[in-house]
């Protein structure tokens, strides 16, 4: 047998084509996590763009400034049974530096995670992946009883009613990875037919309206990234971000919300943060993502309004 056909047959398809990938260097240039995360309802929802919000991160992030984002925050995971942690070994017990908090949102709250695509999505449009490549699915899985020894499979075995596995956890929502609105900026045309707006990507899932009020809310993002080459069941390919919320009441939660527009008004609003450009840092509410569909919907429009000309002529 020929040793190309022998390689290909120990290794799979899937395999060799992220050798490849590898070798030639054709590939995402780093992985995604959880950037930011800001409340989309509830008293917390910053309702005035002109107004900086609140947002939360994950544990212990170090802001996109940093050279080190990519090694501090990427947590791959190949094995999931139950060995396997489901956080990285530095979050895996709570924590945040001081300029990164965490969110703070009430129950029922809808909650908007910014994520940052990285070449995951526009080379799978643009056909470089293989023509049953996917990106990939984002799970939500959220507890109150957190352990520092969580492992990926257990998680994994939790439902949105509450009776799966351990029944210490809940299935909160489950996404696609492709928000079918972003892309990574300079990519925009990578599908003619349905043009994007560069930016950081949206995921959103909700608090339980049974959330227990004065106890944080441990959120687990699991993103399942094992079809980036097509569907291979001998692959697995998994990547996680870990996060605290803390859940108030709402009227606590509207005084707070009242308290700090008496501080902007007197003009001593706390910048929670320095932002770098708006194509690295994720965006702020959930306005800026409805304005960013919006121009979405005007690029479509102009293509058809082109088309239209083009046959009329």
């Amino acid at each position: 047998m020929d040793s190309s056909l022998k390689v290909s047959s120990l290794l799979g398809l899937h395999h060799i084509l992220l050798i490849l990938a590898l070798l030639t260097g054709v590939g995402v240039n780093g992985h995604s996590w959880v950037d930011e995360l800001t409340c989309a309802s509830g008293p917390f929802f910053e309702t005035d763009p002109s107004l900086p919000p609140s947002p939360g991160y994950i544990r212990n992030y170090v802001g996109r400034q940093s050279t080190e984002i990519d090694t501090l925050t990427t947590f791959r995971i190949l094995d999931t049974s139950s060995k396997q942690p489901v956080c990285a070994p530095n979050t895996q017990s709570p924590g945040q530096l001081q300029e990164f908090p965490q969110l703070n949102a009430t129950q029922g709250d809808l909650i908007k995670a910014s994520y940052l695509e990285n070449g995951h999505i526009w080379q799978t449009l643009a056909g470089q992946n293989g023509p049953k490549a996917s990106p990939g699915i984002i799970y939500w899985y959220g507890t109150q009883n957190p352990r520092s020894d969580r492992d990926f499979a257990s998680v994994r075995e939790w439902t949105a009613d509450g009776s799966g596995g351990d029944g210490e956890g809940f299935l909160l929502a489950k996404t696609d990875f492709d928000d079918a609105v972003c892309i990574e900026t300079g990519h925009e045309d990578a599908d003619p037919q349905n043009p994007r707006v560069g930016g950081p990507c949206s995921s959103f899932f909700r608090i339980p309206e049974n959330a227990e009020i004065g106890k944080d809310l441990t959120v687990y993002w699991l993103w399942d990234y094992s079809e980036h080459f097509g569907p291979d069941p001998t692959y697995t390919e998994w990547y996680s971000s870990c996060m605290d919320i803390r859940i108030f009441s709402k009227e606590d939660a509207r005084r707070m919300v009242e308290e700090r527009a008496k501080e902007r008004a007197n003009g001593n609003a706390r910048r929670d943060t320095e932002h770098v450009s708006a194509d690295s840092t994720p965006v702020k509410g959930i306005n800026r993502h409805i304005r960013r569909q919006q121009l979405h919907n005007e690029r479509r429009n102009q293509i058809g309004e082109k088309k239209s000309s083009w046959f009329s002529w």
